[in-house]
C-alpha cells in the first residue's frame, strides 16, 4: 500500500497540540493513535482541541489511551461512520504516522506497510503484537518468524533472535530501518564463529593463568624471539599467523641428595618360651662357616684327618 502523506517528526511521544497543528494542516478529518495494544483511539478535531484547551496542550499522544480510562475524553466511533473507505484520517502509532482513510481503523491489525515492501529485501514489520515478513524474508527463513511475539522483541535498533527449526537452529539478525520496521539477516555462520572464537580465548586465558600461577612469564611477540632456551609457540587462527607466544617457567632447584646410613643387622635373641631343642636347632641353622670350625675341639679336628676314626684317633692321644 503507498502511502505519499508520511510524517516521520509525528510519533507516539510527540505532545497531543503537535497532533492537532499537524492535523489541521493535513486534510484529514480525525486523529487516531493505534497503540501497540488496546483499542485504536480516535478522535475528531473538536474532541483534540478540548483536550489542548482542558491543559492537556504537553501530554504525549502515548497517553491517550490513560485520558480516555479517566473520562476525560470519549473517542469517536469509526464504525458509525456509512462510508470509512471515504473519509480521511491521520494515523499515528509505532511504526509510523501516515495519512489514510478511516477503514483502517476498523482493522488495526493488519499493519501498514511501506510502498517499498516487497523490495528483493528481506523486510520484517512489528505491529499491535504481531510480525510479518514480506515475501523475501518468507524464501529466505520460512514463516516461522511470524509465530514470534512481537512485544517480547528487545527494545534495541540491533538484536539477534534465535531460530529452532526442522534444519537445526539459526540465527537471525533484526535492524531497525525506522519504528516497527526491520531488515532481517542470517548471522548463524558469524555468531558460530564468535562463538568458537570465545572458547579459544577461554582456553588461551586459563593457559596464561596457569603460566603465571607458577610464577612463570609471558609475552606476545610479532617474531619468534631470539637467543636459545626461549619457549615459544606460533598462534594460527584458521591459518593466519597471529604472532608468537613466548614462555619463560623458573628454573627448578634439585633437591640434595641424601645418602641413607645403612640399617643395623637385627639380632635375633631366642625367645624364653621356645623349647631348648628348637632354641639349639635354631642357632645352629644361624651358624656361619667360620663359627662352625672355631667350635671344633681338639679331638674332633683329629677325626677331620684322613683316613682316620674316631676310635684310632683316641688311641693316639
Amino acid at each position: 500500500m503507498s502511502r505519499p502523506d508520511t510524517f516521520p517528526d509525528l510519533t507516539p511521544e510527540s505532545t497531543l497540540l503537535y497532533f492537532l497543528r499537524t492535523l489541521f494542516s493535513s486534510d484529514a478529518e480525525y486523529a487516531v493513535y493505534i497503540p501497540d495494544s488496546g483499542e485504536v483511539i480516535a478522535l475528531s478535531k473538536g474532541q483534540l482541541v478540548f483536550l489542548v484547551e482542558r491543559g492537556c496542550a504537553d501530554a504525549m499522544i502515548k497517553t491517550l489511551p490513560q485520558l480516555v480510562q479517566r473520562r476525560i475524553v470519549q473517542p469517536f466511533s469509526p464504525e458509525s461512520l456509512e462510508y470509512p473507505q471515504e473519509v480521511r484520517a491521520l494515523y499515528v502509532s509505532n511504526t509510523g504516522s501516515f495519512i489514510g482513510n478511516m477503514e483502517t481503523a476498523l482493522y488495526p491489525d493488519e499493519p501498514q506497510y511501506p510502498e517499498w515492501w516487497n523490495a528483493p529485501v528481506p523486510f520484517a514489520i512489528s505491529s499491535r503484537g504481531l510480525l510479518r515478513l514480506n515475501d523475501t524474508a518468507i524464501s529466505m527463513f520460512g514463516s516461522g518468524l511470524e509465530r514470534l511475539n512481537a512485544y517480547e522483541l528487545p527494545e534495541r535498533d540491533e538484536f539477534i533472535v534465535r531460530l529452532d527449526g526442522l534444519n537445526g537452529t539459526r540465527f537471525i539478525a533484526f535492524r531497525k530501518l525506522r519504528p516497527g520496521i526491520f531488515t532481517i539477516d542470517d548471522c548463524t555462520e558469524d555468531l558460530t564463529d564468535a562463538q568458537d572464537i570465545t572458547w579459544w580465548a577461554a582456553v588461551g586465558q586459563a593457559w596464561v593463568k596457569e603460566i603465571e600461577s607458577q610464577g612463570g612469564k609471558w609475552q606476545r611477540l610479532s617474531e619468534p624471539p631470539e637467543g636459545r632456551g626461549r619457549a615459544y609457540r606460533a598462534c594460527e587462527w584458521q591459518g593466519q599467523l597471529q604472532g608468537y607466544l613466548c614462555v619463560e617457567m623458573p628454573g627448578r632447584k634439585q633437591k640434595p641428595t641424601v645418602q641413607k646410613q645403612p640399617e643395623p643387622e637385627e639380632v635375633t635373641q631366642p625367645s624364653p618360651e621356645t623349647p631348648q631343642a628348637e632354641q639349639e636347632e635354631e642357632a645352629f641353622a644361624m651358624r656361619t662357616p667360620d663359627d662352625v670350625i672355631g667350635s671344633i675341639g681338639p679331638q674332633a679336628m683329629a677325626l677331620l684327618a684322613s683316613g682316620q676314626t674316631r676310635e684310632g684317633a683316641y688311641f693316639q692321644l
